[in-house]
């Protein structure tokens, strides 16, 4: 415990309900020899720990004494508040090493307990209190087995509880191409690039292709009349053509967008009139 607390150092002594004070007043008077006159030494009980409503990083060592394991972790997090940033925190408590029916909290959960609530806990060995023969001898009177005893040390972190800090990113270095001398080039004009042929117009009949294929050539069922246009012979006006050529035989033969559906078969090259209706798109 000596060496945990230093000359000028605010602490803190928070002792459990069933703890007399007379039981720990060499205790204190050991702290108070180690702060000095220019530290300051607090005492209070766990049921008003919170009550007394602490300022933010105001000890830099909270020790409390525990003389029946306790399972209410609101100290915990009450002691990381008040704590300054790399403040420490000693419990005296009884653990046991392993948990069996009747245990009520072994060390191994007490330091997971410490690290749930924001600490770090450096050395996880365990630790007892008849290992310190200083803190076994100023807490004799409070326990009476201190082979049971074990002494848990944790730390605040080195930053405050809410703090932020803003993150650096590395700038990535850019692929871009740089000209070494900033001089304006001459530009290149487009029309040079273009030759007499570029501003030729292409023959009418060179555009002419098939609907269906997008080729010169008419297909063998050509129904676009590209056939007729190449030939030079007139398309026969109001002839119906089938683009599938079974459009005339009936509705068994023709496909579901046919504008023929529902009309009885017809021959080829007669001409049929549509309804009104099948004439609106639905």
């Amino acid at each position: 415990m000596t060496s945990l607390v230093n000359e000028g150092n605010e602490v803190l002594l928070v002792a459990a309900n069933e703890v007399l004070s007379e039981n720990i007043a060499d205790f204190i008077a050991a702290i108070k020899q180690r702060i000095g006159n220019i530290g300051n030494l607090q005492t209070t009980n766990l049921s008003n720990l919170k009550k007394e409503n602490h300022n933010v990083s105001s000890f830099n060592v909270i020790i409390v004494i525990f003389k029946e394991p306790c399972t209410n972790d609101e100290f915990l997090i009450e002691a990381l508040r008040i704590l300054k940033p790399n403040g420490s925190l000693l419990i005296y408590e009884p653990l046991q090493a392993e948990r069996k029916l009747d245990t009520v909290l072994t060390h191994s959960e007490r330091i997971s307990k410490l690290k749930l609530s924001g600490f770090t806990v450096k050395d996880v060995e365990q630790k007892k209190l008849d290992e310190d023969l200083e803190s076994e001898n100023l807490l004799s009177k409070v326990y009476n087995n201190t082979e049971k005893i074990y002494e848990v040390l944790a730390n605040k972190p080195s930053f405050e509880v809410g703090s932020s800090v803003p993150l650096l990113f590395a700038k990535k270095e850019t692929n871009v191409w740089k000209l070494d001398d900033p001089v304006e080039e001459d530009l290149i004009d487009e029309d040079e690039l273009l030759d007499e042929s570029d501003f030729m117009k292409p023959d009418v009949s060179s555009l002419k292709v098939c609907s269906t294929t997008g080729k010169r050539k008419a297909c063998k069922d050509c129904s676009c009349g590209l056939a007729e246009e190449l030939s030079g012979k007139t398309p026969q006006e109001n002839t119906v053509k089938s683009s599938c050529g079974s459009c005339y035989l009936g509705d068994a033969f023709r496909c579901a967008s046919c504008p023929y559906l529902g009309m009885p078969a017809f021959k080829p090259g007669e001409k049929i009139i549509l309804s009104e209706t099948q004439l609106i798109d639905s």
